[in-house]
């Protein structure tokens, strides 16, 4: 799935310049963050009761960076290995 970044709200300065840009979303992978949130790495739902998928509009979400490319063999997302960058706004393309 492909999504935009039409926002970003709480971002470096260097940040909020570049939007808005596209994501392909290749992965999701389990939390144990206790909310019962699937994450897809470097993107997540914002906030509980949402979710990225087919036909998503105007979606918060949190963008990390991936810091340790070991998370992309993991089975659970540990959160360790991501550095937040952002929350934004998303759509599905």
């Amino acid at each position: 799935m492909k999504m935009s970044v039409t926002s970003v709200d709480y971002a470096p300065p260097e940040r909020e310049g570049q939007t808005p840009f596209q994501l392909e979303l290749l992965r999701k992978i389990p939390g144990i963050d206790g909310r019962g949130r699937n994450y897809w790495i470097a993107v997540a739902a914002r906030w509980q009761g949402t979710q990225i998928g087919s036909g998503m509009r105007q979606i918060p979400v949190n963008i990390p960076f991936v810091t340790d490319i070991s998370l992309l063999e993991d089975s659970v997302l540990d959160i360790k290995k991501c550095t937040f960058v952002a929350i934004g706004t998303a759509d599905e393309l």
